[in-house]
């Protein structure tokens, strides 16, 4: 009995070694997932960022251009 008990033992003891091994590993592979993922993220906010930049210096420059298109047009009417 001592002998069946060992070995069913040190094979319940493989089992739960096995099992923490691969969840351990599934924990690692969505770790790493995450982290590219956040990676991409993070690269295309840049890139939304600068183009909104972009973007809003161009609202900037038609702003100024129509306010001096409307100053020349309140100056030519007169007082």
């Amino acid at each position: 009995m001592s002998k069946s008990l060992s070995v069913s033992h040190l094979l319940g003891t493989i089992a739960i070694a096995v099992g923490f091994f691969t969840y351990v590993t599934g924990i690692e592979q969505d770790t790493i997932r995450n982290h590219h993922e956040i990676k991409n993220l993070d690269q295309r906010m840049d890139r939304s960022d600068a183009r909104n930049s972009e973007q809003f210096g161009e609202i900037k420059d038609m702003l100024n251009s129509l306010s001096t298109k409307i100053d020349n047009l309140v100056h030519r009417r007169g007082p």
